[in-house]
């Protein structure tokens, strides 16, 4: 049993069930919202859960104290309310994050006391699977070229990842780490936290994986799962990257392999990082989820 608000408890998996049956009721369109990244990124943002009016309410812990939208639909008003009031007990500026486009639509569009803001660092990049397998057209001539460049110079080998490949595939992220000495950069060292959250909880939470090897060292990651019935979303792709081409094969590679049954993917955000920004832009995305950041009216 999940504890009544203000109560909070911490993300494990004694409350994935839980959670998913909330997912499954009230599915949020944001990548954000499975239990896949939240208990991946339970230590990094403190992530708690609770209940209130029947909601799920998600709190971001980590200072500075914020709360993702509930997932429901009771009383959403008064959760909201509620929500706010406990939160200003926690933080000088309360606010709810990555609040996803369908939500604000169902619950918050036109509330003359709220402030919402596009955040558009955090909007999640969608793309056909069709598309990001076959390449097909000018859109895609520099992902062809580059991945046959790649297989001019390298003879490789896809794989599904399964449990037994989890301990190398830890090797392969402790060494992509080392070379980018992931502690001394926060966003990174979250991200690494996360990654092994995943795979050493592999089986347990039901993702999807791939790795690519050359000869029998893995040069590249994916860790993904289908989300929303039909999308597939994408939270680890890692790559070597002194061998060009490579992600542009793992991502492929993932897609053939591991979403037959999808139709899109999502691909996540690019947390206003230029360089991301530009590569996610390059796959020619057909849509975007939006994201919001949600602040009372200063009276």
């Amino acid at each position: 049993m999940l504890p009544g608000f203000p109560e909070f408890t911490d993300v494990d998996l004694s409350v994935r069930e839980d959670f998913n049956d909330f997912l499954s009721r009230y599915p949020l369109e944001a990548s954000e919202y499975t239990f896949t990244n939240i208990f991946a990124f339970r230590k990094a943002y403190g992530f708690r859960v609770s209940l209130l009016n029947d909601n799920l309410v998600l709190l971001k812990d980590a200072e500075p104290a914020a709360a993702f939208c509930p997932i429901g639909d009771s009383r959403m008003p008064d959760t909201i309310r509620e929500l706010f009031g406990y939160l200003k007990t926690r933080t000088e500026v309360p606010g709810l994050e990555r609040v996803p486009e369908g939500f604000v639509d169902a619950f918050l569009r036109g509330d003359e006391d709220l402030v919402i803001e596009e955040d558009r660092d955090h909007f999640d990049y969608i793309y056909s699977v069709d598309d990001l397998v076959s390449l097909k057209g000018n859109r895609f001539h520099d992902k062809k070229n580059k991945i046959n460049k790649f297989k001019g110079m390298y003879r490789y080998r896809y794989q599904t990842l399964t449990a037994e490949l989890v301990g190398e595939c830890l090797a392969f992220e402790h060494e992509w780490c080392e070379v980018r000495d992931c502690g001394k950069h926060p966003g990174l060292e979250k991200e690494r936290c996360a990654i092994l959250e995943m795979l050493n909880n592999f089986r347990a939470l039901g993702v999807r994986g791939g790795i690519i090897r050359v000869g029998n060292r893995i040069v590249a990651l994916t860790l993904g799962e289908k989300f929303l019935g039909d999308t597939m979303v994408i939270h680890v792709e890692k790559a070597n990257a002194d061998m060009p081409g490579l992600y542009q094969v793992i991502n492929q590679e993932f897609l053939r392999h591991e979403a037959g049954d999808c139709k899109y993917v999502n691909r996540e955000q690019d947390l206003g990082l230029e360089g991301l920004r530009h590569s996610k832009l390059s796959y020619n995305p057909s849509g975007f989820v939006k994201k919001y950041k949600i602040r009372e009216k200063k009276i």
